[in-house]
């Protein structure tokens, strides 16, 4: 027997219907947005424009500069490598706002105006230019020029002591005249130096360095209550901290727009709001950083100096001091920033639920594990970046089964 034409036609269609190809195509996680692209970036920016004002409070007029730099040395770039190849994906500009901005609130407050001009280079041109434009690069552009910055210009950026504006100072003052003080036990109450505007003073991840670093003898006797009966007793890791609340609210050393974590986690929430960001991608990125420092073990010293491992810091001296210590190691740095802002970046994020969660437990837990184990002043961005790279993989590997379980259970059903 002889198929007509219109049989065939209906035949073929059926069997695209129940392919796995198509049902890929038909089925893939895609959606129709509402709003353009550059609404999208333009919402993002406002967003992100939040933790630049907490900085600009924070650590003064010096924040702006910086920021008008990266800003304009990201939209500068991009717009040129464009009048010379013409790349479509380069004409609007509003994603090199973004880019610039994001970029300066990684950097310190305290750079030199070359530094957000080298890191725009990199942002705007080798990290998103080179690969295409707007929805091809495969690293998060603002991290590609913080790194950068962090290789060329070294201790230039990342000092032994960092500025804290007073609380007399705040807005106005200019974040190099700080001093160091003795003494200082946190950041309320306490007045700046004659001549100076703020306190200089050591990260807070470096004052912990010494727990988890290994050396040739333990700096710290225990996390928060020594012993009574141990000779020659060092003293407690948290003891020579400020109080948590300094990181709470911004009041202590880090990037332009890393330090504020309330203003951070809201603005991150509101992008999580306007369905920007899935909530389960920032969620993963603190769950795996705050496992990794549940249970890393810390070095402790013990009588005669031995050095006593501690497996378990969250319960080694009661819930109470492991919770502080762990919030401590999760508010110091730039984890925050990076789990709502550039973690979460649109083009080189998986597009998956289950990649993303993939995705952000493993960045956290690498982030973590760089900061606790080498004492690397910018692990989260390299733990995204090196994610970054692994997207394409995350996303064959999730697509794949998602289309053929898809499919598996379509044809169960038409069974």
């Amino acid at each position: 027997m002889i198929d007509t034409p219109a049989q065939s036609t209906n035949a073929q269609l059926r069997k695209n219907e129940t392919s796995p190809a198509r049902s890929l195509r038909s089925e893939g996680p895609f959606f129709h947005a509402p709003e353009r692209a550059q609404t999208v970036f333009s919402i993002w920016i406002t967003a992100a424009a939040v933790p630049l004002v907490a900085g600009v409070v924070l650590f003064g007029w010096r924040v702006l500069l910086v920021a008008g730099i990266s800003i304009g040395s990201c939209v500068f770039f991009e717009r040129l490598y464009f009048r010379v190849t013409r790349t479509p994906a380069l004409l609007g500009r509003t994603h090199a706002y973004l880019t610039g901005l994001l970029l300066a609130l990684t950097l310190p407050p305290f750079v030199p105006w070359y530094v957000p001009v080298v890191g725009g280079i990199f942002s705007a041109i080798v990290a998103k230019a080179m690969f295409g434009g707007i929805g091809h690069f495969l690293w998060q552009p603002a991290l590609v020029g913080r790194l950068a910055v962090a290789a060329i210009f070294g201790s230039t950026i990342n000092p032994s002591y960092w500025g804290v504006l007073g609380q007399d100072r705040l807005l106005v003052g200019d974040i190099r005249q700080v001093r160091m003080v003795e003494d200082y036990a946190g950041w309320r109450g306490k007045m700046v130096p004659a001549g100076a505007d703020g306190f200089a003073l050591p990260p807070v991840w470096t004052k912990l360095a010494g727990l988890t670093q290994p050396g040739p003898a333990a700096q710290f006797s225990a996390l928060a209550y020594v012993p009574a009966d141990l000779p020659a007793a060092k003293p407690a890791a948290l003891a020579g901290l400020p109080p948590i609340s300094d990181l709470f609210y911004g009041v202590t050393p880090g990037g332009i727009g890393e330090t504020c974590a309330v203003i951070i986690a809201i603005t991150g929430l509101y992008l999580v709001y306007r369905g920007y960001v899935g909530w389960h991608l920032p969620v993963a990125v603190l769950a795996g950083a705050w496992i990794t420092a549940a249970v890393f073990p810390v070095r402790l010293a013990g009588p005669a100096d031995v050095v006593r491992v501690v497996y378990w810091p969250i319960l080694s001296e009661g819930l109470d001091v492991g919770f502080t210590y762990v919030s401590y190691q999760m508010l110091a740095g730039e984890l925050v920033l990076t789990a709502f802002f550039l973690a979460t970046e649109m083009t080189s994020r998986p597009l998956t639920r289950a990649g993303g969660v993939l995705f952000g437990l493993s960045a956290g837990a690498i982030g973590m594990f760089l900061r606790l184990r080498f004492g690397l002043t910018i692990p989260f961005y390299i733990a995204v970046l090196g994610m970054n790279t692994l997207t394409p993989m995350i996303d064959s590997l999730c697509l794949r089964r998602t289309s053929a379980s898809r499919w598996k259970r379509r044809r169960v059903r038409d069974f």
